[in-house]
């Protein structure tokens, strides 16, 4: 019955059964190749050829991972916060986020919208449904998509219509304000989840779900130059070589901005309303950097300290045979 349980144990256990399986695999693969050299070599030297070996490959597969960012990897890049700034930007405790003006000193995206003319705007966010194209739909049915329509358009943030119409949000100068340029949504993904968690773990902020706030615009400054918005192949390339051929990273910057919402009412079995936000709650700002990680330290020093060790076992397999050859040519020399 013990065992029973003890086999139990080690089934259910995946660390001792990781354990046990790694030391199957180097008992197995590596003693049998260790004691078929053994035997025709000895001890000494097939100790010393197998873990010169083991080096060599280690070598490889370190290089591999070195060079990929695989393997026995750090930590991967991420985003750091350094300020949440609630209210003002201007009493932020990062100089460059003052730089940026608070969302109430500039038009808004459905101000951008309709002031720009451009198709491709008005027809994503300045454009109701109607009869024509909803046959289906009673008038008061239609009525109430209308108006979420509308709430929509009204409510669009200005790093969402970037992702739509950046010439936009260009043209109204969006893309150079002072040091920062505004970021779109399908560009600030990773950026927004963790300003996201970080406000989520202050509970002083008011926020006690990603319900309770509404995600605005994120701006980005610094960091390596990046494309432009309809590169060539000569862009492509030039701006490959000179990213690759650049040493160090320059610090890179993100404030992504967020507002509380007003409280609606949901019934039961009804799909939450669209949210809006509350303008008497003040826009809270979390001011990031990013942080490079250290994905490739692991496997740089996996593969320097295995070609140390590899180089130091050749030279003490070459010593050997010198030595060898040396007792074999005395032997010869006296028995001659």
């Amino acid at each position: 019955m013990d065992s029973l349980v003890t086999l139990a144990g080690l089934a259910w256990d995946p660390e001792i059964r990781g354990i046990l399986v790694v030391a199957t695999g180097f008992v197995v693969l590596m003693g049998s190749v260790w004691l078929v050299m053994a035997t025709n070599s000895g001890v000494r030297l097939a100790t010393l050829m197998a873990a010169a070996a083991l080096m060599g490959w280690m070598v490889i597969l370190g290089s591999a991972w070195w060079m990929y960012g695989s393997g026995w990897k750090g930590d991967a890049p991420s985003w750091k916060t350094v300020d949440i700034n609630v209210g003002d930007l201007r009493a932020s405790g990062l100089s460059y986020a003052r730089e940026l003006p608070n969302p109430d000193e500039i038009p808004s995206a459905y101000e951008l919208v309709v002031a720009s003319g451009d198709a491709v705007a008005i027809a994503e966010f300045d454009t109701l449904p109607n009869a024509t194209d909803n046959p289906d739909l009673e008038a008061e049915a239609l009525d109430a998509l209308r108006a979420d329509r509308q709430l929509r358009n009204e409510t669009i943030t200005r790093s969402e219509l970037a992702a739509v119409a950046r010439n936009v949000t260009d043209a109204a100068g969006l893309r150079a304000v002072g040091p920062w340029r505004l970021l779109a949504t399908t560009d600030a993904g990773d950026a927004q989840a963790q300003a996201a968690a970080d406000v989520l773990a202050h509970p002083d902020l008011g926020f006690a779900s990603s319900a309770d706030y509404k995600l605005l615009d994120a701006y980005t400054m610094g960091g390596k130059p990046s494309l432009t918005d309809d590169p060539n192949r000569w862009d492509r390339i030039s701006h490959w070589v000179t990213s690759s051929a650049r040493l160090t990273h320059p610090t890179r910057y993100t404030v992504v901005q967020l507002q509380g919402v007003l409280l609606q009412e949901v019934p039961a079995g009804v799909a939450p309303p669209r949210p809006v936000v509350d303008p008497g709650e003040p826009v809270v700002s979390v001011v990031m950097i990013r942080d490079l990680g250290w994905v490739r330290l692991r496997p740089a020093l996996v593969t320097i300290g295995s070609l140390l060790v590899f180089l130091a076992l050749c030279y003490w397999l070459h010593v050997r045979d010198k030595e060898l050859m040396e007792r074999r040519r005395e032997f010869e020399t006296s028995s001659a």
